[in-house]
């Protein structure tokens, strides 16, 4: 009797282990010999025991192995943030200096403190830079950024730089894992990158190499958009363009193959959606502003890190959706010092009391940009 019940307590346990493995994958039962796991070749890879009921003396036992196998996937969304422009002059390359450490030239860290979240979360993150890297004891003027902010953007989450009319001669970009996208570019201003499955042509609009509304401009992007699944444009407004030629230019870019149109101005301008012939749709940000710099105006202390997804559908084709544009503002003090970078949302009027720039308020700001960029596009705390 007291065998009897032994044989049947462990069957009951043999059940519910059979029950309980059922309902998380598939269970797979087979015979194994009782030998060391360590030699026996059954026992070995990614076999499991589940559940094992042997007396000694037993030479075989009953094995139940989880083989559940990994669904497979399809293309992932992929994100990106594209921003304003880096203008860093002498006073912020002196504020870098003031604020450095033992051992240290500069320190940048902090005026980027504020939107580094912003910048590092996507999976692609591009801008543009219209003033050159310059490497350590280099002593050529023009060369106006030290090495360490090129540092900082790295750290920060910058992929690609649009360096406008300026290559990366000395390769310092390259060196901190950075992509110069210049208009002078040898490879035709047309950055290729794969990212999750998705192949990404990033391209050059404006300056001497491709200029805005020209032919060859046109064609390349058409050339690119042959290459690539998604198209984005970094576009170098020429001096003087009124808004209405930027749209007309911006069309005429998405007609030819773009997916989506960043510009860099003064200070932020408008988000707008641009239906094609093509039967396509083109995100355009007219321009991004001023993400770093020492702005004349207070329309020039703005700027705009737009974020967006490339989402594909069930024919692999990305699509652009949930595009958002965080507005930034640039804050120093009166002696051109302290330089910091903040989302506007969290810039208040006791700050814009101390800027070294007067005439505004925080919310005076805020109205500006509500004013300026369709509440669709600006965060939830812009937006009724």
């Amino acid at each position: 009797m007291q065998n009897l019940k032994h044989s049947l307590k462990k069957l009951l346990a043999l059940s519910l282990a059979v029950l309980m493995l059922s309902s998380c994958g598939i269970i797979e039962m087979r015979m194994a010999t009782l030998e060391d796991p360590e030699t026996n070749p059954s026992g070995s890879g990614l076999l499991t025991p589940a559940a094992r009921a042997v007396d000694d003396g037993e030479e075989r036992i009953t094995e139940f192995v989880f083989t559940d196998e990994p669904e497979e996937t399809g293309p992932e969304p992929v994100t990106f943030t594209l921003a304003g422009d880096i203008l860093v002059d002498t006073f912020i390359i002196s504020d870098g200096a003031r604020r450095a450490g033992e051992g240290q030239s500069y320190s940048f860290v902090r005026m980027l403190s504020g939107i580094y979240r912003d910048l590092s979360a996507a999976d692609i993150t591009a801008g543009f830079d219209t003033t050159a890297a310059r490497p350590k004891n280099d002593s050529d003027k023009s060369h106006k950024i030290p090495e360490e902010m090129v540092a900082v953007l790295a750290e920060a989450g910058y992929d690609v730089l649009d360096t406008l009319a300026w290559d990366d001669p000395n390769g310092m970009l390259k060196n901190y894992g950075i992509t110069s996208l210049s208009t002078s570019a040898k490879d035709g201003g047309i950055l290729i990158l794969e990212e999750k499955g998705l192949v990404c042509a990033i391209c050059a609009a404006g300056g001497e190499a491709f200029p805005i509304g020209d032919e060859a401009t046109l064609a390349n992007i058409a050339k690119a958009a042959e290459q690539a699944e998604l198209v984005i444009v970094l576009a170098d407004w020429e001096d003087g363009m009124t808004h209405d030629e930027q749209c007309a230019a911006a069309y005429y870019m998405a007609e030819a193959g773009a997916d989506v149109v960043v510009g860099t101005g003064e200070t932020v301008g408008p988000v707008d959606r641009l239906a094609t012939l093509r039967g396509t749709s083109c995100l355009v940000a007219y321009s991004l502003g001023n993400i770093l710099s020492t702005g004349k105006t207070w329309e020039g202390l703005l700027g705009g890190i737009l974020t967006f997804t490339a989402s594909p559908d069930e024919d692999g084709h990305y699509t652009v959706g949930d595009p958002i544009l965080t507005p930034t503002v640039v804050h120093f003090s009166a002696a051109k010092q302290d330089y910091q970078i903040f989302p506007l949302s969290g810039y208040n009027d006791d700050l814009a009391a101390l800027h070294g720039l007067s005439g505004f308020t925080a919310e005076g700001l805020k109205g500006y940009i509500r004013t300026v960029i369709p509440a669709e596009y600006l965060p939830k705390e812009y937006r009724g």
